[in-house]
């Protein structure tokens, strides 16, 4: 298991300058009030984890303000995503990962799973959501869930995340 184990963040950033990304992202924390966050590579290029003492998904609303009054302060990261918890990709830890997250998808509520693999050799999602669907007894929506489970799944771990809209933050790239 990598050292993201304690991440609560996924950053999707530029492949070509890691320094770079890891710098905007650590200024970007700072200047939301995370003295000291931690930025982790996951062992996939473009992919970092990062672990900070803000709630993700309060880091995630702020990111939004700071990227309308200042677009241009996003040049390195391109998705910001929270993370709930972590485990090992395979299907036992995986079916036992949402059966934790589960009741955040309330009775009533529309949902849908995505997948991202992070790692060649994975199983296809598909597979990867046939496996886990029916841990969820909730009414699927593909197109308009009320919440997203987000399963990435990575060489040697797996993050999972129970998210509503709007919950990720992608900065529009401006000209």
């Amino acid at each position: 298991m990598m050292e993201s184990a304690a991440a609560n963040l996924l950053v999707s950033t530029a492949w070509k300058t890691p320094g770079r990304a890891r710098r905007e992202i650590v200024s970007r924390l700072r200047a939301l009030g995370d003295p000291a966050p931690q930025v982790s590579g996951t062992g996939r290029k473009g992919v970092m984890s990062v672990r900070t003492v803000l709630d993700p998904r309060e880091v995630i609303r702020r990111l939004h303000a700071l990227h309308e009054g200042a677009p241009g302060r996003f040049r390195y990261t391109f998705k910001w995503v929270p993370v709930d918890l972590w485990t090992t990709p395979d299907v036992p830890s995986l079916r036992q990962a949402v059966t934790e997250l589960r009741d955040r998808i309330a009775p009533g509520q529309r949902w849908r799973m995505t997948v991202e693999r992070r790692a060649d050799g994975c199983p296809p999602p598909m597979e990867i959501i046939a496996a886990l669907v029916d841990l969820v007894d909730r009414k699927v929506d593909l197109t308009h869930p009320d919440k997203i489970l987000l399963v990435e799944v990575f060489e040697h771990s797996a993050a999972l995340a129970v998210l509503d809209a709007g919950a990720t933050f992608t900065p529009a790239r401006t000209g």
